[in-house]
């Protein structure tokens, strides 16, 4: 009986020896296009195929990528040999297009968020799990070399007892798509969009401690957000508890007054000192 070797064998299903991934992109406006620069100027993986509605943005991306194909739908995206795809569509897109990618034994880097809330952000993650495949999401605050640094203090001991939170970021734009501004796609405007690296930043530091005690406000352009108004908002404020008697507090915002481009800061206090 013929046997083969693991490196003989593709996650899709190939038979045939292969080098390195081989990857498509699902969207390749501003983001996707930094993320395909990226990978190509890293050398990490062959760019075989794109899908991109905007012709602009599809010939900007074949610029950095000349060799990989256009390909005009998602399904027939998911049907070229692949083995991995990168998605960087509207947030409502995130979770289908996720799942669907993995049902096929594809590996996903999925651009933040995930998903629009807990229960399709849990269907992401089971779907992962029943394929047994990689799923990566575009948390990119956590590769901070000063932000290792602080994990590297906080888990030491350090800083003592890590006590209390601040986190911020404003921006002094805002999103230049229609997309953002919208519920129904995007999920809710600058806290889903800013605020979501500042909350994965605290837990990852933290080393993911059980969170209670939420509360929030939200502002659209300057008036409390009320619900089903059709409206994102564009200033969040936040302080949620978590394990070990540890406090957070949360503010971010687009086009925000701020008097420089932005501000993004995460400081956590310990009885010992502190790391910022």
């Amino acid at each position: 009986m013929m046997t083969r070797t693991a490196k003989e064998l593709s996650t899709n299903g190939h038979t045939k020896p292969r080098g390195k991934p081989r990857l498509g992109f699902l969207g390749v406006g501003w983001i996707g296009r930094n993320r395909l620069q990226a990978i190509v100027d890293a050398g990490a993986a062959e760019i075989v195929a794109m899908t991109e509605p905007a012709n602009e943005m599809s010939a900007a991306a074949q610029q950095i990528a000349p060799d990989a194909k256009l390909i005009m739908s998602y399904d027939e995206l998911m049907a070229a040999d692949l083995d991995g795809v990168v998605i960087a569509t509207p947030s409502a897109m995130h979770a289908d297009q996720s799942i669907a990618a993995l049902e096929r034994g594809l590996a996903v880097f999925c651009q933040k968020p995930l998903a629009r809330n807990a229960n399709e952000t849990w269907r992401v993650v089971d779907a992962a799990r029943k394929a047994d495949k990689l799923i990566g999401v575009d948390l990119s605050y956590r590769h901070i070399d000063g932000v290792a640094e602080i994990k590297d203090l906080v888990g030491s001991g350090a800083l003592g007892d890590v006590f209390a939170v601040d986190l911020v970021f404003h921006n002094a734009y805002g999103p230049d798509k229609k997309w953002f501004y919208d519920p129904e796609l995007s999920g809710g405007g600058c806290l889903i969009d800013l605020g979501i690296h500042l909350v994965d930043l605290a837990m990852w530091v933290l080393d993911f401690p059980s969170v209670h005690n939420v509360s929030s406000r939200l502002f659209c352009g300057g008036k409390p957000l009320s619900d089903g108004s059709g409206q994102v908002e564009d200033y969040a404020a936040a302080q949620f508890d978590m394990d070990r008697n540890i406090h957070a507090r949360l503010a971010c915002s687009w086009n925000l007054n701020a008097g420089r481009d932005a501000v993004i800061e995460a400081t956590f206090y310990g009885t010992n000192g502190a790391a910022s």
